[in-house]
């Protein structure tokens, strides 16, 4: 009988879709522009199923079977990946779960922001003051805990943050269903991406 594969998409664990591992190399071809590779497995499912029609219609990507597949595998391994699924390696960036949202700040950080829909650069502009220096961005609504928790936590380290509320902004409402936002808060430093609050992923991931 075959291992039970350590597949984790559930939503509590929202938090782990978008990660990145200092450390590891990055996916660049011959000439040093990025690679995409898409590590999944048969068993996966629809969260897989999900993202690779994304991709497919987004950019060009290398598949490979992060389980069954002897060298899938240890590619898998080699570019940082540590049981969760879908994975997806794209340059320096990393994305882990089916966050769609993700692949395009991975594509804007990589490729530029040339490389992206127009509304979705528009969107992502606004994660960076008018010197172009990230800023900390929280989409967010008033009665979202996970929200308040994120506002007191950053106004109790003194980090300056934008917040717009999607119930009472339409365009900030817009703006959130173009970068393919799933719950609140959601939050941003110019092209990093984090889904949810947790103090300690928002430390690791952001630059604060």
């Amino acid at each position: 009988m075959k291992k039970p594969l350590l597949i984790v998409i559930a939503l509590a664990g929202a938090w782990y879709f978008w990660s990145q591992h200092t450390g590891v190399q990055g996916a660049y071809d011959e000439n040093g522009s990025p690679v995409t590779l898409f590590f999944t497995t048969d068993q996966c499912g629809e969260a897989c199923d999900r993202m690779r029609r994304y991709l497919q219609n987004r950019i060009e990507f290398e598949e490979h079977d992060a389980f069954e597949d002897e060298a899938g595998r240890a590619l898998y391994l080699e570019y940082g990946g540590d049981g969760y699924l879908p994975y997806v390696v794209m340059g320096e960036q990393r994305v882990v779960g089916p966050d769609t949202g993700a692949i395009v700040s991975a594509m804007a950080a990589e490729m530029g922001p040339g490389s992206i829909r127009e509304r979705e650069a528009q969107a992502l502009a606004l994660n960076f003051d008018q010197d172009g220096k990230p800023i900390v961005v929280m989409y967010a609504t008033d009665w979202c805990g996970y929200c308040k928790q994120a506002r007191e936590y950053f106004r109790a380290n003194n980090i300056a943050f934008v917040e717009y509320d999607i119930e009472k902004n339409s365009k900030a409402k817009r703006n959130y269903d173009v970068l393919k936002g799933s719950g609140t808060p959601l939050i941003y430093q110019g092209y990093t991406r984090v889904v949810g609050f947790h103090p300690r992923l928002v430390e690791e991931k952001l630059n604060l």
